[in-house]
C-alpha cells in the first residue's frame, strides 16, 4: 500500500511543467477576455462617435437636412469616421 501511495504521489506531483501548462491555459483565457473587453470598448466608442457626429450635423444643418442625408445609406456610411484598428496578439505555437 505504501509503495502504491509513493508511486501515485510521484506521478501526480506538481512539477514545473504541470504548473506551466496550467498557467498557460489560464493566461490564454485571460488574454481572450482582455481582447473581448477591447472589442466591446471599441464598439461602445464607435457608437458614441456616431452619436456625436449626428448631433454635430444636426447643430450645423438642422434635422431635416440630416434626416434626408441618412436616408441615403452610402452617404451615411461615409459620414461616420473610421475607428482605430485592433491589433490582435499572435498565439504561440503549441507543442
Amino acid at each position: 500500500m505504501l509503495q502504491w501511495l509513493a508511486n501515485w504521489a510521484s506521478r501526480h506531483a506538481p512539477t514545473p511543467e504541470k504548473h506551466a501548462e496550467r498557467a498557460l491555459n489560464e493566461l490564454r483565457m485571460a488574454l481572450f477576455q482582455a481582447e473581448q473587453r477591447v472589442l466591446d470598448a471599441q464598439m461602445h466608442a464607435a457608437y458614441y462617435r456616431s452619436r456625436i457626429t449626428f448631433c454635430e450635423q444636426v447643430l450645423q444643418s438642422g434635422i431635416e437636412q440630416v434626416s434626408d442625408q441618412r436616408k441615403d445609406p452610402i452617404d451615411a456610411a461615409r459620414a461616420v469616421p473610421p475607428s482605430p484598428a485592433l491589433k490582435v496578439a499572435a498565439a504561440a505555437p503549441r507543442s
